[in-house]
């Protein structure tokens, strides 16, 4: 797929390479409870993502922690908003502190294993 419009010299797209992300799914799986995990398919991550595998020849793989509080997304879902939640980047994005960094260094240290056969 071609980018919509032109980029930032330093950025490159996102490119989805399905096999990559399974095999961090799979390592999720192996690890969290099932309602832990959840597919979202292909999503915009950030503005400068695409760089990295690009520039350093690597594979890339992009997932959500979870950050925002229980209560408010369960109310932006039920009302249909949930992209108004505010997400990384927004100067409005405020994760919840506790317990949000434990999952997302388990979910990096989780998927490396994935992929050094650990």
């Amino acid at each position: 797929m071609q980018p919509t419009r032109p980029l930032a010299p330093w950025r490159a797209p996102c490119a989805y390479f399905g096999q990559r992300s399974q095999r961090a799914v799979e390592a999720f799986r192996g690890y969290f409870s099932a309602d832990r995990i959840h597919e979202t398919g292909p999503a915009s991550a950030s503005e400068d993502f695409g760089s990295f595998g690009s520039a350093w020849h690597v594979p890339s793989v992009f997932w959500f922690v979870g950050g925002t509080d229980p209560d408010v997304h369960a109310g932006a879902k039920s009302a249909n908003r949930l992209n108004e939640i505010p997400t990384n980047r927004n100067a409005r994005f405020l994760p919840v502190l506790h317990p949000t960094p434990r999952p997302g260094v388990e979910a990096l240290v989780v998927a490396a294993c994935g992929w050094l056969a650990v």
